[in-house]
């Protein structure tokens, strides 16, 4: 294992929208990683995304371009990507180019021609790639408070969430939650069946149902998305009719599962999850093999497929 705290790098530094920029790096941080610099999209919020960094004891160096970041000399290890995901494909390149590992924001992909080819490429370099999908953290706390939520449903799987945005926009920010749920649950040789889809006139909210098959099992599934104003925005999962409720309190941002009438306070999802990155990272820089990219690569497939298909039935 090695000796030093990795090197990391934040390409998407601001709190801007629902950025999560200053938290990744305050949990970076706190999982023994070292930030040592950022970017954003423009010379000119950099001095904006370093004053959201201090507010979470982060102080790296700053710059206007994510080119600029990996040319500067830091001797970074790795970078975080929470630029946007249209740029994904591009700085998933850059990253690559760089030798660096990763951690990227969902989607990973949203506009690539060989997906297959750009995140098998971190494999053949050795370079760990993972994607922030943080909800199978949260399931795994949930587990150990309900066994019904241990292992996979047995009938069916429904997931609510409430993205900001409309059309396509409510599927690119929430679709990758449920399919990493559903990979936890029944493993990574996963397929969809047709899926069916059914959109609110202002195109505000869509619940699409489908059938997961892996393993010579196949349950129902149904995902509701669902635009609100609502701060912290609501979500729940449900197994086989149980649908436990994510709640978050707003005034310190402790979460927790209600069940029925009972709330189990859980550890913050995306904190357990940046942890497990800086565990994996400093595995890989001490020498081990990191874990393969294929449940990303084919996570990313499924994403494709179902954005491929909301197109053609998109009101």
């Amino acid at each position: 294992m090695m000796e030093r705290a990795p090197r990391m790098g934040i390409i998407g530094a601001r709190r801007a929208r629902q950025g999560l920029g200053p938290f990744v790096a305050r949990d970076l941080a706190a999982a023994g990683c070292n930030v040592v610099g950022f970017c954003t999209s423009s010379p000119s919020t950099v001095e904006e995304a370093h004053r959201q960094l201090l507010s979470f004891d982060v102080d790296a160096q700053g710059f206007g371009s994510a080119v600029e970041l990996l040319a500067a000399g830091l001797e970074l290890d790795g970078v975080a990507i929470l630029s946007p995901a249209q740029s994904h494909a591009e700085h998933l390149g850059l990253a690559l180019e760089s030798n660096l590992h990763v951690l990227c924001e969902k989607p990973l992909l949203v506009q690539s021609d060989s997906p297959e080819a750009l995140l098998s490429s971190f494999e053949e370099r050795n370079l760990l790639l993972l994607e922030n999908c943080q909800w199978p953290a949260a399931l795994e706390s949930l587990a150990q408070q309900n066994p019904r939520f241990a292992g996979a449903p047995k009938t069916s799987f429904a997931m609510g969430l409430a993205p900001e945005g409309r059309g396509m926009v409510l599927l690119q920010e929430s679709l990758s939650h449920p399919i990493s749920l559903l990979q936890e649950c029944l493993g990574s040789e996963l397929s969809f069946g047709r899926p069916r889809w059914d959109w609110s006139p202002g195109q505000e909210a869509v619940t699409v149902q489908f059938d997961a098959t892996a393993q010579q099992r196949t349950i129902s599934v149904s995902i509701e998305l669902a635009c609100s104003d609502a701060r912290p925005r609501p979500a729940w999962i449900e197994f086989d009719g149980l649908r436990a409720h994510r709640e978050v309190n707003p005034e310190d941002y402790s979460m927790g599962f209600r069940l029925g009438d009972e709330l189990f306070p859980i550890p913050d999802p995306l904190t357990t999850h940046l942890a497990h990155f800086s565990g994996l990272l400093r595995a890989t820089l001490g020498g081990s093999e990191p874990p393969p990219p294929s449940p990303i690569i084919q996570r990313a497939a499924l994403f494709d497929a179902l954005i491929q298909n909301a197109l053609i039935t998109l009101p």
